[in-house]
């Protein structure tokens, strides 16, 4: 029975998650629709830039830098309007550019 319970209120949840911005789209204030607009670019920035952070290769002397030059040009791109390919291709090659660099550097 609570198992039931459960699955009951957690549909009804779900419809009410989904229900309630059709219900009240209309009266959301401009403002806050044109923030909502860039709230998924900013997640995918914050996952970029923790991703960056966070990144440790061993096999690539200076890989941080190389991957925080990549993801600079990338969300360079994306702000400028490019397409996902275009920036996924100039962030990889970035990456793999300036990893090469820095390896005949050192």
């Amino acid at each position: 029975m609570n198992v039931f319970v459960a699955v009951v209120l957690v549909g009804l949840g779900s419809l009410a998650l989904r229900l309630v911005p059709l219900l009240g789209a209309h009266r959301m204030p401009d403002r806050a629709a044109e923030v909502a607009e860039y709230a998924g670019l900013a997640v995918l920035a914050a996952l970029t830039v923790r991703a960056v952070v966070l990144h440790r290769d061993a096999a690539v002397p200076g890989g941080p830098a190389a991957a925080a030059l990549a993801a600079v040009v990338g969300l360079y791109l994306a702000y400028r309007g490019r397409s996902v390919l275009v920036v996924v291709a100039a962030g990889a090659a970035t990456y793999v550019v300036g990893s090469y660099a820095l390896v005949l550097t050192i």
